[in-house]
């Protein structure tokens, strides 16, 4: 009777076993394909967040990895530029908080070679960066970041820039920024002065040939640069009639900070007080639409209305 009883027990507790072992298979496997919809959902923001922090970028040394954000600024098929960025508060005021994005460096990802550059202080002599590799194993950052992805807006939390493209702009509703000698006496006249770039030593320039005959023109208060008979307008000024029509809309001297909100609200949103020519307001407008460019253009307001604009790009 004894050897019958022990004999249950142990098939009792083999059976039990049994179950318990499928039940932790069944469990496993439920937890496996679990992982593989997280990984199917994994985003492109947080594959490039990821394959930066865990890198030795310089700008992980400055600002530290909670400061620190980054998202595909450009991508091609076989290379990702991706923008490291911060987020500052620049309002004047502490109970009213107002975020934009300072650009703090640059990174290209080489889809053949998986080579991961830091071009922030010269892009002509970049650093090669460590990085975690297991991280690109099973996610192809080209195929998950589409173009779509990447020229899309940062995502929430700040405010991003108004952009202002040079195409739609026409001054005193003929000219583009850029056009010839000929073009600007026919419109503007003779200039007021003339200087050598040379003279100026300007940190950039527009044309970027750095020939000794490339000069600056003034007229009217506004700057243009030449190089050879090309001319480009750096500094606009809206003194004795001069002005712009955007988009068809026209912009002079009399046009209002209201009137220019209705055109570009985050930026006037989000306005500047700056001390140049007496104390100013100012608004930074994006050149393109992509976020590529480092520059942007500002608007400065003198007693609510428009005075003058400037395209302005880091040194």
């Amino acid at each position: 009777m004894s050897r019958i009883v022990a004999l249950i027990v142990i098939l009792f507790f083999s059976c039990r076993g049994s179950s318990v072992k499928e039940t932790q298979s069944t469990v496993l496997a439920d937890s496996a394909k679990t992982v593989v919809a997280e990984d199917k959902d994994l985003s492109c923001g947080q594959l490039v967040s990821d394959l930066v922090q865990s890198s030795n970028a310089f700008a992980i040394g400055h600002f530290g990895k909670e400061l620190l954000k980054s998202r595909i600024a450009y991508m091609t098929p076989d290379k990702a530029t991706i923008k490291l960025y911060v987020i500052n508060d620049i309002s004047e005021t502490p109970s009213e908080e107002r975020l934009v994005e300072n650009a703090v460096g640059w990174l290209e990802f080489y889809r053949q070679t998986g080579k991961l550059l830091d071009i922030t202080n010269d892009p002509d002599k970049p650093v090669i960066l460590k990085y975690d590799k297991a991280i690109l194993a099973e996610h192809d950052l080209f195929k998950l970041c589409s173009p779509e992805v990447a020229v899309a807006k940062p995502g929430t939390g700040y405010e991003t820039r108004d952009v202002m493209l040079a195409d739609d702009i026409r001054f005193n509703d003929k000219l583009k920024r850029f056009f010839t000698m000929g073009e600007f006496e026919k419109v503007f006249g003779k200039p007021d002065s003339i200087k050598l770039l040379a003279e100026e030593a300007p940190c950039n320039t527009i044309f970027g040939t750095e020939a000794p005959d490339d000069k600056y023109l003034y007229k009217s208060g506004s700057r243009f640069e030449t190089s050879g008979d090309s001319v480009a307008v750096d500094e606009f000024w809206f003194l004795h009639g001069n002005f712009i029509t955007y988009k068809g809309i026209r912009i002079d001297a009399n046009t209002t900070m209201q009137d220019i909100q209705q055109l570009f609200p985050t930026a006037v949103k989000g306005r500047l007080g700056m001390d140049k020519e007496g104390k100013l307001w100012v608004i930074q407008l994006r050149e393109d639409e992509k976020g590529i460019s480092d520059g942007h253009i500002k608007m400065f307001f003198r007693n609510g209305k428009v005075s003058f604009m400037h395209w302005w790009f880091p040194c």
